[in-house]
């Protein structure tokens, strides 16, 4: 019984930060409008896109706190700000600067170690 919560965990784990790479698609979508005019077609598509990419995000998330304990969940949250560092350089050639690395690396050792913390029995529930 153990191994499979385990494996139903990990199953959610994946689907959380599948959840929030698409969720970091959000915010690329409201830099593209805000390069646009007010209302224009393009300024209207964009934002379409971050209003669907919120809608999809808000219905998978709460899907994911049925099988993950919420502080986990909510700790991970945090790996949009690698998310935002890559779709900065990759998209909008941004700079990535070393004070930008360690403040990921600090974020990063803070997610390991809430996610890999044991947790009580009680809170390991999942409802399936």
């Amino acid at each position: 019984m153990q191994e499979q919560k385990k494996k139903s965990r990990v199953k959610y784990f994946i689907l959380m930060h599948c959840v929030l790479l698409f969720l970091s698609i959000n915010a690329v979508c409201s830099k593209q409008a805000a390069q646009y005019e007010w209302l224009s077609f393009k300024w209207c598509f964009f934002y379409a896109l971050v209003i669907f990419c919120l809608g999809v995000y808000a219905i998978a998330w709460q899907l994911i706190l049925k099988g993950l304990p919420l502080t986990v969940a909510f700790s991970n949250k945090a790996v949009a700000i690698f998310w935002g560092m890559f779709w900065g350089a990759v998209l909008f050639h941004e700079k990535i600067t070393i004070k930008m690395i360690i403040a990921a690396a600090i974020i990063l050792t803070g997610i390991i170690i809430i996610s890999t913390e044991k947790e009580p029995e009680s809170e390991v529930e999942t409802h399936e």
